[in-house]
């Protein structure tokens, strides 16, 4: 069940092209051609994905990637386009960053399309994704997929030996960041999920030691393939100088524990159980993961106050995209989740 589930989240972060914030992709073309360097070699711009989060866009030609705030309106207060620029930027010099796409172009020029946008490499590879497998992940061996699932956890285990970015501002505790999704659930009018996390917080948060980069959204599907190695890190806005374990956490959720199934990918042949996932994180962060089944409550906690939002936006008309449909049908599941998790651990 967890599986089928996990499309509530994947249906918002991966929305698709049934909203295209570009109305005119032959002006935007245009435009293009006259404000980047590889403008004479553009011949087209076609959406890849649009919606909730970030628009993606492929510039054809040219081979690189636009990216634009969504269309159906942020249902997330993450970071701008432009802040997430920034953060590509600052990762592509800091030493011992995993790998992400090369800035191109910034622009905050709303006259150019109408909006903020950053323009960037499309990067060589393929995210593997969340329910439809490729077959070059789900055909390839055991040895092939645990060597993939060693790599992943490896690329997010080891920002924790990175210095907080200067973009992403000062440390935001554990606590501080479960009270800010405890007010997003809130205004969600998920009272639920509300007392649920009072509990949580009744319980100081678990330290692996000083502050570091946290990604926030430490899915498989975050991360680009080329021959079995990682080629990029991608989809940081939700990231913040903190506490790894909480990328540790969210990572945990994919695999199956005493409280929840593993979601599509992790139920595959060769793929490591939790213990292996935790004893591969500590190798690369060199910390201890001692204390990560708070991390791993709060990060569930995210993901629900998202679908809680969802909930709301769908039932109230807010908005009628269909997939928040799977948000209303699935959010008693996730709170039931949460719910165990935290009987289980006597909060």
């Amino acid at each position: 069940m967890a599986s089928a589930i996990h499309c509530v989240w994947t249906a918002l972060l991966i929305a698709r092209i049934e909203m295209t914030m570009i109305a005119d992709l032959d002006q935007t073309t245009r435009v293009l051609q006259a404000m980047l360097p590889e403008g004479a070699t553009i011949t087209g711009v076609k959406p890849l994905t649009t919606g909730f989060s970030n628009e993606t866009y492929l510039i054809e030609g040219a081979d690189l990637i636009l990216r634009l705030p969504p269309s159906a309106g942020a249902m997330l207060d993450g970071h701008d386009v432009i802040a997430q620029a920034a953060i590509y930027s600052e990762l592509g010099h800091a030493p011992g960053a995993p790998p992400v796409p090369r800035i191109v172009l910034a622009s905050e020029d709303v006259d150019a399309l109408g909006v903020p946008f950053f323009v960037m490499e499309r990067v060589a590879g393929e995210s593997i994704h969340d329910l439809d497998l490729q077959p070059w992940f789900v055909d390839g061996s055991d040895a092939f997929r645990r060597n993939v699932a060693q790599r992943w956890v490896s690329a997010f285990g080891s920002l924790a030996k990175l210095r907080p970015l200067d973009v992403l501002g000062a440390p935001v505790s554990p606590e501080d960041d479960a009270r800010m999704w405890r007010a997003f659930a809130a205004s969600a009018n998920s009272p639920a999920l509300v007392a649920q996390y009072d509990r949580l917080l009744a319980r100081p948060a678990p330290r692996s030691g000083v502050p570091a980069v946290v990604h926030g959204d430490t899915k498989l599907s975050n991360l680009m393939w080329q021959a079995g190695q990682v080629s990029a890190v991608l989809d940081w806005e939700m990231a913040l100088n903190g506490e790894p374990l909480a990328d540790l956490g969210y990572m945990l959720y994919g695999f199956a524990s005493d409280y929840h199934g593993a979601t599509t990918p992790q139920k595959q042949p060769g793929m490591p159980d939790r213990a292996q996932v935790i004893a591969w994180w500590e190798e690369a962060s060199g910390r201890s993961a001692e204390g990560v089944f708070w991390h791993e409550i709060a990060q569930i906690g995210k993901i629900t106050a998202i679908i809680a939002e969802g909930t709301a936006m769908w039932l109230t008309g807010r908005s009628q995209d269909p997939k928040l449909a799977y948000f209303a049908k699935n959010l008693d599941y996730y709170l039931g989740v949460m719910t165990t998790m935290l009987d289980g651990g006597d909060f």
